[in-house]
């Protein structure tokens, strides 16, 4: 069992507070300056890799080796730094503007399998083990004057009770099972000051649960866990942080309940790089952020389920991205969860979130995953939609259901499914209005054979095509999350200061066991409906000229291709006398069959790389033939 890291190592432990934010294998990563920390502060990459950091704040920042080995001039905003990581190792530097060796504004890069300088060498998912009895507990500020030394003095399986306050400190965890409680949900507060990092940053230490306090106004994340088995927030509030609210990166076997997050320019809670991810989300209320809840390249025994989404850009989004491991997102549960009015324009978000607005739940480049017994109503544009993921690749929906939901009130269509699609995607037992495509549980039916084509409507993605298009030009009027409202008092936990310390041991006490709501069947007051959206074959009117166009195009240039082809070729069939009934008969069944080969052949062969270059070989192929013909029938009528 790891022990509890000295105050000696400490600080160099205090350079791995951050998830990394790119997968390991990645041979060119990213890094934020921040006013005044580098995000990530660790960050792993493969011998030969390249680091590049962008100063995103607002002062000059530049970045240093330790050792001198590397350095950078005083960087701008928006300026950019490169160096590429030959040799395995670990190498840390800082901003000799905001810090110096170890200290203030320090990050590292770890090459290769180098371990963080001055840790523990038995640290990472699963290698602690669990206490057998309860340790002892440290109380905040009785026992030690900051939640950080009371963290640094407890025992595994021990608890550290936080009396009410405001403590203006960044707390790293590196003890496993650990219980950190508030003694009062809105009165124990952790508080960034917007010049710190994270509020609570659990290090690959198994097994600690945060429980009954509030995280605000840090540059990062209010509470996140890297790398662990076990992990929970419960009765947690987090509001107006830079990145994220309650965090789990790289994580199994967790839990996320009874908690509150609002004021995030990305999720409000977010669970990412994990199959199967072992977790629960239930019984949370997300408002005022860019998403909901997102999750990124997580599935697999990961359930999403009886909670509140209201006020945001959007609401629940599991999503694939090629930044992080696992690709593509598969296997999640969405269920019970009322998400209403997520329209909220000036939330904070950043340009990747954007795109969202107006949308209840997204299914973005994600696969078979089930959406069920939701109730879903009052977004401006679709209630639940399954849209394709344009990365490095592009990760289309795959075998996804989405049955058995009370969708209303939605502006462009209750359900939507946008073209591209892998297929196998499905619709069943809905109560809704409208569809994008029309009659999409016919077509679409979970029942059907259909299912199995790739389907949807091309006008589906428009209106997120363009607000990416809007964001990337910089022309975005949404919340600053510095400035956003304070919650009201939220709903502390039964018993704080009598129940004995409650670790997050995996596959014992997380996931706790749970019954899924009908959330059709809720008491709530409808949200109002919002207008109906005019659209022209699917993309809405405030699309703009450019908009409509492009839908029209992408609707009617088939269609016509199809029709010249087949007005030529019977054209020229007509008006040749002399041709044989067989030459005529074989000649239409040409005319009528070649269109359709690329697509047939391209459902005829599997996934795999190889045989997706076969595909589009193929559907180029079929694609040419029916040119070389259709000039061909030109050539023989004159």
């Amino acid at each position: 069992m790891r022990r509890r890291v000295r105050a000696a190592s400490r600080l160099c432990l205090l350079l791995a507070l951050a998830l990394p934010a790119h997968p390991a294998g990645a041979t060119q990563a990213d890094v934020q300056m921040l006013d005044n920390v580098f995000g990530p502060r660790v960050i792993r990459v493969p011998v030969g890799a390249s680091v590049t950091w962008t100063n995103e704040g607002r002062s000059l920042h530049n970045v240093t080796a330790d050792d001198g080995a590397f350095a950078s001039a005083n960087l701008e905003p928006g300026g950019t730094f490169t160096h590429a990581f030959g040799a395995e190792g670990a190498y840390p530097y800082h901003c000799t503007l905001h810090g110096s060796p170890g200290v203030g504004m320090t990050g590292v890069v770890l090459v290769g399998d180098a371990s963080v300088p001055g840790g523990p060498a038995d640290v990472g998912p699963g290698r602690e083990t669990p206490p057998s009895l309860p340790g002892p507990t440290v109380r905040v500020p009785q026992d030690a004057a900051t939640v950080q030394a009371a963290v640094d003095a407890a025992e595994p399986g021990g608890l550290v009770l936080i009396s009410p306050g405001v403590y203006r400190e960044a707390v790293v965890v590196t003890t496993p099972f650990l219980t950190i409680r508030g003694l009062d949900r809105n009165a124990v507060v952790l508080d960034g000051g917007f010049e710190l990092d994270n509020g609570i940053s659990v290090l690959e230490a198994d097994g600690v649960a945060v429980e009954n306090l509030t995280t605000r106004n840090y540059l990062l994340n209010g509470v996140l866990w890297t790398s662990v088995f076990g992990y929970r927030a419960s009765y947690v509030t987090a509001y107006n942080n830079g990145d994220y609210g309650v965090y789990a990166f790289d994580s199994a076997y967790g839990q996320f309940d009874h908690s509150y997050a609002s004021g995030h320019p990305d999720s409000g809670f977010y669970i990412g790089q994990c199959s199967p991810c072992h977790a629960v989300v239930t019984d949370v209320l997300a408002e005022d952020n860019a998403l909901g809840f997102s999750g990124t390249n997580a599935g697999g025994e990961l359930f999403v389920i009886n909670s509140e989404w209201r006020g945001n850009m959007s609401g629940i989004v599991p999503n694939t991205l090629d930044s992080e491991l696992l690709a593509p997102q598969r296997g999640i549960v969405i269920a019970g969860n009322w998400v209403h009015g997520n329209n909220a324009a000036d939330a904070p978000a950043k340009p990747l979130q954007y795109p969202s607005l107006g949308i209840g739940i997204i299914v973005n480049g994600g696969r078979d995953n089930l959406v069920t017994q939701n109730l879903v109503e009052g977004h401006d544009n679709f209630g639940i939609a399954l849209l394709p993921s344009p990365d490095r690749n592009l990760w289309l929906t795959e075998g996804n259901e989405v049955r058995d939901n009370l969708v209303r009130g939605s502006g462009d269509a209750d359900l939507a499914m946008a073209a591209p699609t892998g297929g196998g995607d499905c619709f069943a037992g809905n109560d809704f209005a409208t569809s994008l495509p029309a009659a999409i549980e016919w077509r679409s039916g979970c029942g059907s054979p259909l299912r199995r084509m790739a389907g949807g409507n091309l006008g589906v993605a428009i209106g997120p095509l363009l607000r990416y298009l809007e964001a990337q030009a910089g022309d975005l009027a949404v919340g600053d999350w510095r400035t956003r409202p304070a919650p009201p008092p939220q709903e502390g936990m039964p018993g704080a200061e009598q129940a004995p310390p409650d670790p997050a041991i995996p596959g014992v006490a997380v996931p706790q066991p749970f019954r899924i709501r009908d959330a059709r069947a809720l008491d709530v007051r409808s949200s109002p409906d919002v207008p109906k959206e005019v659209t022209v074959l699917g993309t809405p009117l405030s699309a703009g000229l450019a908009g409509i166009l492009i839908g029209l195009y992408a609707y009617a240039l088939p269609l016509i291709l199809y029709s010249a082809w087949i007005s030529i070729a019977l054209w020229d069939l007509v008006r040749q006398d002399a041709v044989p009934n067989r030459v005529r008969v074989a000649w239409m069944a040409t005319v009528l069959v070649v269109p359709l080969l690329g697509p047939v052949a391209y459902y005829a062969f599997g996934r795999s790389p190889i045989q997706r270059s076969l595909r589009v070989m193929l559907v180029a192929g079929g694609l040419g033939i029916y040119a070389l013909l259709a000039v061909a029938g030109v050539v023989l009528g004159t």
